[in-house]
């Protein structure tokens, strides 16, 4: 419990505020999103090395151009930073981006349309070294539902492909947080839906097929003992 050094103070304006996500790291420096703050009051992309020096505003959200107020994380492939905004963009559901760690190269890889390819996505993208996926927290093909879907894309923006739309008890909805990957599957949660509207946990196939509701399988289990 020794050693706590406050690194920096968020102060709105100049640096942005509220950060939602979580840090990542190159080896060098910290790199991280805000909420909100920033030139236009739409959040931000930061660095900032370990002992909290350094720091730098790479990039200030302005909302139908190219996002605001992001809620989850950055993901780094060596070259780019990835990320997604909860919404703005030309639709205001969100965009997906990229953007080089010296804040030069912004790139609007998708918008989020809510029909099409999902809309306001609250988590972080993962990577298997050709595609980006995640999730979003709402909408999709079925205007009925609108609980949310996974997908991937190119690191450039092209095959974009969903893999899922979640569908409420079956699969359950609104999913929040992020996927993670063992090789083969990927795995994630949704915040509720399932057979008693609490949530699932899951498994898919990162092709999309395969889905299965581990939770379900858990109940199973229990029952055969």
């Amino acid at each position: 419990g020794t050693g706590y050094t406050k690194l920096l103070d968020f102060a709105g304006t100049t640096n942005g505020g509220n950060p939602w996500g979580s840090l990542i790291s190159d080896g060098t420096f910290l790199y991280g999103m805000t909420n909100g703050g920033g030139s236009n009051s739409m959040g931000t992309v930061f660095k900032i090395k370990f002992d909290g020096t350094g720091y730098a505003k790479l990039f200030d959200f302005s909302g139908l151009s190219n996002g605001r107020n992001p809620r989850g994380d950055l993901f780094f492939d060596g070259t780019y930073l990835y990320g997604m905004t909860s919404v703005g963009g030309s639709d205001n559901f969100g965009v997906l981006f990229k953007i080089m760690p010296n804040g030069t190269g912004y790139t609007k890889l998708l918008n989020f349309d809510s029909i099409t390819n999902g809309r306001n996505p609250y988590g972080s993208l993962i990577s298997d070294g050709n595609y980006l996926y995640g999730m979003t927290s709402g909408s999709g093909t079925k205007s009925s539902n609108s609980f949310g879907t996974i997908f991937k894309i190119k690191t450039d923006g092209t095959a974009y492909s969903r893999l899922l739309e979640f569908d409420g008890a079956t699969k359950g909805r609104y999913p929040y947080g992020s996927l993670i990957s063992d090789g083969n599957y990927l795995y994630g949660m949704s915040f509720n839906g399932g057979n008693d509207n609490f949530g699932t946990l899951f498994k898919i196939m990162s092709d999309g097929t395969n889905f299965i509701k581990l939770i379900l399988l858990f109940y199973i289990c229990l029952s055969l003992s």
